[in-house]
């Protein structure tokens, strides 16, 4: 038996498989089930899936009945085309291709796949386009024999469904090369798709496609002589089909297992598979297999000397090759029709084609003119409007100037009015308050002098010369501090500052005030917290809203100085018990005004510390604020940076 006769025969079979998705049996029963439940809907005829169910079962019919498979895909065609499902198009019109090719008709077959393609290059769908590629690839080589067209499909279809990831089609592709590869006695080619096959199939668990693929191996081995190799792989796929309804794949795979026994001289086992694949090739009167076992048989029985077998068995396949050369000249007819066919049809498009082209030039040519007269007119109207334009924009720039410059005056202005108001207010009240300690330190000086009071009059009026002195003291301090302010400008000198260790020190400074007022004041900073700040004037802050606090804070009550580090800075936070701020008084301190009020002991403010204390936070690029609610207490937050890496 001619080798290549038998591979022409197994790749026709290879290049069907890869029309038909696999070619494992569907349960046509279940999908039966499925259809007959959707059509109890009442519109049923424009379900998509209804339709997708429609071509599944026409699919499932592919090699069991041509006319239930045309059935089914035309009646799916027709609900596609009624609910506008293109994608149901395409895949019903590419089944309907496969029924085509199984009769011969290879015109309408042609025109199946052609109309498939157009629709899901339309609709743009990657798995249409990819599915009727490759079956346009398998009409190229089996009917026109165009091997490299071919090839060229395949690939495009291989590169889709390895994108889409769909591992099934992509082996399909690949057997679909390697059965070229084969074709061209390319061996080498073929195994490394094979392999590549094979790898792919064992990932999916997919029993069937490791099989096929084995065989497939095995084929290579056998055609390069290597028989004995080749023969575990053809009993393997053998084995795994005899448990199948597959009696194409049974009959062909036994007639592979007899010729191979037959080139090993194992003429029993030749003949035993032979008869089998004759058998079943019977049952399901395929006479291309039927042929193969009858020429197979006639040789094992002429080798072994049974001469009337040999005769009988050759006369038998003489009979049904003349049979099948007749068929095959009326399909070669037929293709040549459908090649005419189609090259009419593709004359007719490319003479349409380049009716349109001409038209189109035509078309591209007087809009090409119109355009470039209205852009000629769009320049002269816009070299006119510049002009006009850049004469007005002149003059509204040369406003708009004046006009800035005059807002920037007024606002310069303002701030200055509303700064000196600020200052005279505040220079008022230092003035005030330091006239009015000055004097009474005088009158007390003077009772002291003469000796007019008694002891204990003279020991309230020492205390109240403490007070007013203390007063005078811290009023100084700030005011010092302001005016250096103001007239140098804030010097400020950041270092990395210990912040646990000032707090202490701050403490210490007012342990005894706020033990003679019998308040706890407590630092409850971390050890280690630090901050990049000028020292004296944190210090300076730290100093005030303690003093403050204590101000403010009723006999018993707690001051409690914490802190924490936050994401680029750290907030340090002075908590008092005391009477709260009212709401009107709150503002005026957001509003960096000066406020003075009396503490719960009849203490004076100098209405200078919380304007120094935002002044200098600010200056060390720190944030200032004060959240407090009448008889509730305060709390003086400030924020300052961490220390740079």
């Amino acid at each position: 038996m001619n080798r290549w006769s038998k591979t022409m025969s197994i790749l026709l079979l290879g290049f069907a498989l890869a029309h038909a998705a696999g070619a494992q049996p569907m349960d046509i029963a279940r999908l039966r089930r499925i259809m007959l439940e959707k059509q109890a809907s009442s519109s049923y005829a424009r379900d998509t899936s209804y339709i997708d169910v429609l071509d599944s079962l026409a699919y499932g019919y592919y090699r069991i009945s041509a006319d239930s498979l045309f059935a089914y895909s035309r009646k799916a065609l027709a609900y596609a085309r009624g609910a506008g499902y293109g994608r149901g198009e395409s895949v019903s019109l590419r089944v309907m291709g496969n029924g085509y090719a199984l009769n011969g008709d290879y015109t309408n077959m042609l025109s199946a796949y052609q109309q498939s393609l157009a629709i899901a290059e339309k609709i743009n769908n990657p798995m249409c386009i990819a599915k009727a590629t490759i079956n346009m690839a398998a009409m190229y080589y089996t009917e026109v024999k165009q091997w490299d067209e071919s090839l060229l499909l395949i690939k495009k279809a291989g590169e889709i469904f390895e994108s889409l990831r769909d591992s099934l089609d992509l082996v399909k592709a690949l057997t679909s090369s390697a059965d070229i590869w084969l074709e061209e006695k390319q061996y080498d080619k073929a195994w490394q798709n094979y392999q590549r096959c094979l790898i792919i199939a064992k990932a999916m668990k997919n029993d069937y496609l490791v099989v096929t693929t084995n065989y497939n191996i095995g084929l290579i081995l056998f055609l390069k002589g290597l028989y004995k190799e080749s023969l575990p792989y053809s009993l393997q796929t053998m084995d795994y089909f005899s448990h199948t309804e597959d009696k194409m794949r049974i009959a062909r795979t036994a007639i592979t297992v007899a010729e191979t026994n037959f080139y090993l001289a194992r003429y029993p086992a030749a003949l035993k598979y032979a008869r089998q694949g004759l058998e079943t090739a019977a049952e399901i009167k395929a006479k291309l297999q039927i042929k193969n076992a009858e020429k197979i048989l006639a040789e094992v029985y002429d080798t072994t000397g049974d001469i009337k077998n040999a005769l009988k068995f050759f006369k038998l396949y003489k009979d049904l090759s003349d049979s099948l050369l007749n068929e095959d000249m009326l399909k070669k007819t037929a293709k040549m029709e459908a090649g005419y066919e189609y090259e009419k049809k593709e004359a007719r498009l490319k003479l349409e084609q380049q009716n349109k082209d001409a038209m189109h030039q035509h078309t591209v040519r007087i809009k090409e003119l119109e355009i470039t007269m209205a852009a000629l007119l769009i320049l002269l109207l816009s070299v006119t409007i510049f002009v006009l334009f850049r004469s007005r924009a002149t003059k509204q720039r040369i406003n708009q100037i004046l006009l800035e410059n005059n807002e920037k005056i007024e606002r310069q202005a303002i701030q200055l009015f509303m700064n000196n108001r600020e200052k005279d207010k505040l220079f008022s009240i230092v003035a005030h308050d330091l006239k009015m300690p000055m004097y009474s330190l005088r009158q007390m000086l003077t009772l002291l002098k003469e000796d007019s009071l008694s002891e204990a009059k003279n020991k309230i009026l020492i205390e109240e010369l403490k007070n007013d002195v203390d007063y005078s003291a811290e009023l100084l301090s700030n005011l010092l501090f302001w005016a250096g302010s103001q007239m140098d400008g804030i010097a400020v000198s950041p270092i990395a500052l210990p912040l646990h260790h000032l707090v202490q020190d701050t403490v210490r400074l007012f342990a005894r005030q706020a033990s003679e007022k019998k308040l706890g004041l407590k630092n409850e900073l971390p050890a280690g917290l630090s901050a990049w700040a000028d020292k004296t004037m944190i210090e300076v802050v730290l100093r005030n809203l303690v003093s403050n606090s204590i101000k403010f804070c009723n006999p018993g009550g707690t001051i409690m100085i914490e802190g924490k580090t936050m994401k680029d800075s750290v907030e340090i936070c002075v908590a008092d018990t005391g009477n709260g701020i009212e709401e009107d008084v709150l503002k005026m301190i957001n509003l960096k005004q000066s406020v003075t009020t009396l503490g719960t002991s009849n203490e004076r403010g100098t209405g200078l510390g919380l304007l120094l204390c935002r002044e200098f936070v600010e200056a060390n690029q720190g944030l200032f604020r004060v959240e407090s609610m009448p008889g509730k207490g305060s709390k003086f937050y400030f924020r300052l940076p961490i220390i740079p890496a």
